[in-house]
């Protein structure tokens, strides 16, 4: 009887199982709310009380992110890009991330580029932005483009908080339904396999959670560096001489190339004449240069 009993709990789970799929209608926002400016997030004065407050906020979630583009003069990127990046991770890990910096170094006459990427918290991203400008347009800088996107996650984080939830109720009764089990082998292997199953789902689950959380919690600042060319009325000239060096340069450098490859050979065709030379070896054309000579001469 008990054994029946047991496998009616499993089917029981694996119905409930089939019907976690979640719904449009259900969950529970997240703790965040779109990024609203505000007397204390001008100063990054984030508190936990503004969170606890944010976590009673009902409504879209909204993943932000932005770009920027900076156009910058010579020799200011790599300066920039480090007061920019000192500035997040003054901020701390809680309220500003690095999540890349790149610098590429162009070739003679062309311009260098850069890239930084920061997580931000979305409460304060905004206002970090007006700092990122201020350090740019004190070097001499200029913001050469801005982009805002916002994507609307909202029905994914309802669905994955339903499904979560679902599964942790599932969890909870595999897990009781083991305890009291006073079934076969059989039924406790199969109820035991059940639930590894479900338990590798809600940790799947959770993590599809924790990831749309930090979509919200953090906006994306993706920050793009390019110097600009000398507007001198000598930049040609400039720009004429380095490239007539570096083709001097180059025709130099594939002449030692040359000079390197054929030098072993030049050796070795050398001692090998020589030798055939010691050995009575001549040229066939000196040979028949000579034969005609002596038919030449008057006898």
């Amino acid at each position: 009887m008990m054994r029946y009993r047991l496998r009616a709990s499993s089917l029981l789970c694996l119905a409930l199982a089939a019907c976690s799929k979640p719904s449009g209608n259900e969950g529970q926002a997240l703790q965040y709310a779109p990024p609203a400016p505000s007397e204390k997030l001008s100063t990054f004065d984030v508190t936990a009380t503004d969170a606890a407050s944010a976590a009673a906020v009902q409504g879209p979630q909204i993943a932000y992110s932005y770009q920027l583009s900076y156009l910058l003069g010579d020799a200011q990127l790599a300066g920039i890009q480090s007061k920019q990046v000192a500035m997040c991770t003054g901020l701390g890990p809680a309220k500003c991330q690095v999540a890349k910096t790149s610098i590429s170094n162009a070739a003679r006459g062309a311009s260098a580029s850069g890239e930084t990427r920061l997580l931000v918290d979305a409460r304060i991203a905004i206002q970090f932005q007006r700092k990122l400008d201020a350090v740019v347009t004190a070097a001499g800088g200029d913001v050469s483009d801005r982009s805002t996107t916002a994507e609307d996650i909202t029905k994914q984080v309802i669905d994955t908080d339903a499904r979560v939830r679902a599964k942790q109720v599932l969890a909870d009764r595999l897990t009781k339904l083991i305890a009291e089990s006073n079934g076969t082998v059989a039924d406790l292997v199969a109820a035991e396999q059940a639930y590894a199953t479900t338990q590798e789902e809600l940790d799947a689950a959770r993590s599809l959670q924790a990831s749309l959380r930090q979509r919200v919690a953090m906006s994306d600042i993706a920050i793009g560096y390019t110097t600009r060319e000398s507007n001198s009325m000598w930049a040609p000239v400039r720009r004429s001489f380095g490239a007539a060096g570096d083709s001097f340069g180059g025709s130099i450098g594939a002449l030692v190339t040359f000079v390197v490859i054929a030098l072993p050979w030049i050796v070795m065709l050398s001692l090998l004449i020589w030798v055939l030379r010691r050995i009575g070896w001549r040229w066939p054309f000196r040979r028949r240069a000579r034969g005609m000579a002596r038919d030449e001469s008057p006898s």
